[in-house]
């Protein structure tokens, strides 16, 4: 059966994308789209039929051309941002906006997200996104309700970026969602109540909090964790879930279950149909009702992408059912997306629109060539047993077509967004969407219940709860088997529109030979993104010249990270970032995907200088996709729960650990690596110290590379001691260059050329200390910061070192034993010479 839809979605959609990334004038865009549809209406009244589809294609791509742009240019400047650096002020601004979403509760506090309408009095628009500390904040969430005018006085400020190559821009992310500002509050007493919202945003509010305690009633009883799923399944509100518990669905492949989407709205509409059928009320008033509640039901579970479209499907059928009518199933997947385009066009570039439409689109399209064909009605078996074990193989049969069509399409997708692609949803889906659909229905039921009978809503949440475990459990398979769930480094466009070209082309020709040649283009877009091929992965950085020792100290923020690659052989990463009392994964998010845009697919080792959140917290994500040969740690600390951790993870993939103490020496390819830091302990530590990190000194040629960890002075003179001279010194600043670190003495001990500060921005602790950074500049030394420069990165061929960051600084460091005049070291800045004499 055709689609028009189609006709005018998928045009659509490609004119939002090239306008949203391309920012074409919206003069070029109207001056095609008025020609093009012109063009259309001459044609239809000529009845030529390939004109009308070439112009509306034409004026549809124009179209969304027009969407895309003027929704991103909104986006990246709206008028709260051109305040916002008018203003350029510290203090805290008195905002009043309206609450875009419900108050999400966090462990230091909550966090709220405003539609702003005045900043000190001004009249702007645009949206921030504020936490606000404290126990008051919690108690007063509830009240914090979805289309409610609040006012605050907040600290404001725009998001920052990791600035590491493959790492996307969260500013940008944020952007798209209409956050521009990101800020602070010191208390809920600096928050109040303006207004109450719109009589359907208020029931909209109450249905969710309604919700909420219903589940937390019924179901909490007996798991809080099992509640946050339930309320997920129902209300799309994600907050409650345990941390542990949605990293390991999304690495499952099955967390799709517990974000609403076309599963749990097909289920709500076929309740609410089968609902009328019970109450024997006509079909077509009961589709018109069922069309408000869905809407409705919608718009309270937050209209995201995969709601939206789920949502927009169901009404179109049930309108059909209404209207008597039956259309392809296609046509209302391309009236969902053509509705998105045009209501929120930034929504087309949300991971969650891409997985949802497409993994949709690919089951309607390939599923009926895989799913079995039902048994004619004369041939069906006569005993009732037997017809219902027939029905249970057909849906099992039709389930796995459409799971293998839904990874097919989905794994590319997967892998560009998340650097992940799994496995592990080919056999977990066959129970996943049946606990998902008996959580759903039952948690409705306990729900309904809690106001009428309490034993008989905690029945209904027990049964909820069980299946959530189950659920849950099920998900431990890629505990059992990692290599369900493949980590891989997001692929180059290229290799994504060659797959799915490859089979689109198998769906669409019927003649074997051009079968055959789609196939060939499957298997040349995935081989080389799976052998690694340089040319097949997305933002890799150029090599150094061969021969050359690569290093680079990432932008972690407020951590450290530190590729070390030496020449001829695997790279090491020393320590991996980390965000102490976060849930943010900085290994998955920014450490892995800033070594995979280098080249890394393997590391030699895992360095691991000390236990401190800001060092290790990245070290799960980095063991499970780059497989280090092994761990070194300095000191043990056996009662360090993120090192025991680790062990454990370690010690289950075979990864032996190695304790490196002062004095050990080794060589891995071009570098002569040398342990200054620590000696061997004389009592068990029970806690992590600063001074107990592993400090190496990596030689090639003439260059030496100090990475020193978080030491203090305390130990400096120490290390000092241990460090031989070097003609070119590059030394990371010890302990994020903070006032308690990088003494005089140390200075002149080592007498580096440059230094490396290893900081975040706005860090709550003033590193690099100006003091500090006064005392290398007063020696003549070189200062680069990743606060300020981004990722810093050293290549040297162990004479010359060239110093280069994402920020644009390019610096090169010449060895004086290279030197003719023997007079020091030659420094080269922006093609400008300089001496050190």
């Amino acid at each position: 059966m055709t689609a028009p839809a189609l006709v005018v979605s998928i045009p659509l959609l490609l004119g939002v994308l090239l306008g949203a990334f391309l920012h074409i004038g919206t003069g070029y865009a109207v001056a095609a789209l008025l020609p093009a549809w012109v063009t259309c209406g001459w044609c239809l009244r000529r009845s030529a039929r390939t004109g009308v589809v070439v112009s509306a294609v034409a004026g549809c791509v124009a179209a969304g051309v027009l969407l895309g742009t003027e929704a991103a240019t909104a986006a990246e400047r709206p008028s709260l941002m051109a305040w916002f650096t008018a203003a350029a002020h510290d203090g805290a601004t008195h905002v009043v906006g309206e609450l875009r979403e419900d108050a999400a509760t966090t462990v230091a506090g909550t966090s709220i997200t405003l539609d702003v309408r005045e900043a000190d009095g001004e009249h702007v628009a645009g949206g921030v996104r504020i936490s606000v500390a404290g126990g008051l904040a919690i108690a007063a969430a509830p009240a914090w309700r979805a289309g409610r005018l609040l006012a605050i006085d907040a600290q404001l400020r725009e998001p920052l970026d990791y600035r590491d190559p493959g790492v996307p821009s969260d500013r940008a992310r944020l952007a798209r969602q209409g956050v521009i500002l990101v800020g602070s509050s010191k208390s809920a007493a600096l928050v109040s109540i303006r207004a109450k919202g719109s009589a359907v945003a208020e029931a909209a509010a109450s249905l969710r909090a309604w919700v909420r305690a219903g589940t937390a009633d019924a179901v909490g009883r007996w798991s809080p964790p099992s509640a946050g799923v339930v309320t997920a399944i129902l209300i799309g509100d994600r907050t409650g879930l345990a941390q542990d518990d949605e990293r390991r669905l999304q690495e499952a492949g099955t967390y799709h279950v517990i974000a609403i989407s076309g599963g749990n709205i097909a289920l709500l509409t076929a309740l609410l149909v089968a609902l009328g059928r019970t109450a024997r009320l006509p079909a077509r008033p009961t589709a018109l009702a069922s069309i408000g509640v869905l809407a409705f039901y919608g718009y309270a579970a937050g209209l995201a992408p995969s709601v939206l479209r789920a949502t927009v499907a169901g009404m179109i059928y049930l309108a059909a059912r209404a209207a008597d009518h039956r259309g392809a199933a296609l046509n209302a997947i391309g009236v969902a997306a053509a509705f998105a385009c045009v209501t929120a066009p930034l929504s087309v570039l949300d991971p969650g629109f891409v997985l949802s439409f497409g993994a949709t689109f690919a089951i309607i399209v390939a599923v009926r060539r895989l799913s079995p064909s039902r048994v004619a009605r004369k041939d069906r078996p006569r005993s009732r047993m037997k017809r219902a074990v027939t029905a249970v193989v057909f849906a099992a049969q039709a389930l796995g077509a459409a799971t293998i069509c839904a990874e097919i399409a989905l794994a590319p997708a997967s892998a560009f967004l998340f650097g992940r692609v799994s496995l592990a949803g080919l056999l977990l889906n066959f129970a996943a969407i049946p606990l998902m659909s008996i959580i759903q229905i039952a948690g409705l039921v306990a729900v309904f219940l809690v106001p009428l009978s309490s034993s008989l809503a905690g029945m209904a949440g027990w049964i909820a709860h069980v299946c959530t475990l189950g659920l849950l459990r099920s998900a431990a398979l890629v505990d059992v088997a990692p290599w369900l769930v493949i980590d891989v480094p997001p692929p180059a466009l290229w290799v994504v529109a060659c797959w799915y070209v490859g089979w689109a082309a198998i769906l669409v020709t019927r003649r074997h030979v051009y079968r055959w040649i789609a196939l060939a283009l499957i298997i040349a877009a995935a081989l080389p993104a799976w052998s690694g091929l340089p040319s097949a992965r997305k933002d890799l950085v150029p090599p150094p010249p061969p021969g050359w020792t690569r290093t680079v100290v990432f932008d972690v923020g407020q951590g450290d990270a530190t590729l070390l690659w030496p020449a001829g052989a695997r790279p090491l990463l020393v320590d991996a970032g980390g965000v102490p009392g976060s849930s943010f994964d900085l290994g998955r998010r920014v450490t892995l995907p800033a070594a995979w845009a280098f080249g890394v697919r393997r590391l030699s080792a895992l360095v691991v200088t000390h236990g401190d959140p800001d060092h290790i917290g990245g070290a799960p994500a980095i063991l499970r996709a780059l497989a280090p040969l092994e761990i070194w740690e300095g000191v043990p600390v056996p009662t360090h729960e993120p090192l025991q951790r680790l062990h454990a993870s370690a010690d289950r993939a075979g990864i032996p650990w190695i304790a490196r103490r002062t004095g050990e020496a080794l060589t891995i390819g071009s570098a002569a690596i040398r342990v200054l830091n620590p000696p061997a302990p004389d009592w068990e530590r029970p806690r992590v110290r600063n001074d107990d990190s592993i400090v190496l000194d990596v030689r090639i040629g003439d260059v030496a590379i100090v990475l020193p960890g978080d030491i203090t002075q305390a130990v400096e003179p120490a290390v000092a001691a241990h460090f031989e001279p070097a003609p070119l010194v590059i030394l990371k600043a010890p302990h994020h260059g903070s006032a308690g670190s990088s003494s005089q003495r140390f200075i002149d001990a080592l007498n580096p050329a440059a230094v490396i500060f290893s900081a975040g921005r706005r860090n709550p602790f003033g590193h690099p200390a100006p003091a500090v950074v006064d005392r290398y500049r007063t020696a003549g030394v070189r200062t680069f910061s990743t606060a300020d420069d981004g990722a810093v990165v050293i290549d040297t061929d162990g004479h010359t070192a060239v110093v280069w960051t994402v920020s644009g600084r390019r610096e090169v460091l010449t060895s004086p034993l290279r030197r003719a005049d023997g007079s020091g070291t030659k420094v080269t800045k922006d093609t400008k010479a300089t001496k050190q004499e």
